[in-house]
């Protein structure tokens, strides 16, 4: 394992943050690093069948990034909603001003993921941005790094599959309790890493959207399933 990662991992693994009920009247300007999102009577066999069959269509994910301290090993991505399935990264990567000039749509791949659609589709979001699986190889690791200044919350990242051995954790926060059926609102302006330790793919759904009205009581019920 990378010097680095390793270090992350071994002084942040220890700490154990836990959200507690009543939430914050406004999750967004709050403190809290994460906050859950679970679905009941997940499709997870038939998604897993769907994924295999556009294993092909994923392509490497931010292979430009692997400089300095950002890199990352086994990381792959397909595009569900935005420009086009083999396009991951935001509208600005390639030459547009908006997400409105670069007219985001459900790409021609959704077709295959008939199951996985209508499982994003129940999530609590509407007016939908950029939406992506990603996947991450047995082995595969993202190394320690935030996605911006500040307080960056509320894109949610749902596990379509998340092996045992896999690992989100957060600096001075430790590990995100993903499970497979679980997604987390998460705030990536907090230092982050992810490795994978498995022998399997570890997916996970991206999510860019507005919040439906009825966040909140998804987010209470969850926190209790927790």
């Amino acid at each position: 394992m990378n010097k680095e990662l390793a270090k992350f991992i071994s002084v942040n693994e220890k700490f154990s943050w836990q959200p507690s009920l009543p939430i914050p009247e406004n999750l967004w300007n709050s403190q809290w690093p994460w906050a859950p999102i679970i679905i009941d009577n997940f499709a997870n066999s038939e998604i897993l069948s769907e994924l295999d069959e556009i294993d092909y269509l994923f392509v490497a994910h931010r292979d430009k990034d692997k400089i300095k301290s950002y890199g990352h090993e086994g990381w792959y991505s397909i595009t569900l909603h935005g420009i086009s399935h083999d396009k991951t990264e935001n509208f600005d990567r390639y030459g547009f001003s908006s997400q409105a000039e670069a007219n985001y749509k459900w790409t021609e791949v959704c077709q295959q993921l008939p199951a996985t659609i209508n499982t994003i589709k129940s999530l609590p979001f509407k007016n939908y941005g950029r939406i992506r699986i990603m996947r991450l190889s047995p082995g595969g690791y993202i190394m320690p790094h935030t996605d911006g200044q500040g307080r960056i919350f509320g894109p949610c990242n749902f596990a379509l599959s998340h092996p045992e051995s896999c690992y989100f954790i957060f600096e001075n926060h430790g590990v995100v309790p993903f499970a497979t059926g679980r997604g987390f609102m998460l705030d990536i302006g907090i230092k982050h890493a992810v490795i994978n330790n498995s022998d399997d793919y570890r997916y996970h759904v991206i999510l860019h959207g507005e919040p439906e009205s009825n966040i909140n009581r998804v987010v209470e019920e969850s926190i209790i399933k927790l």
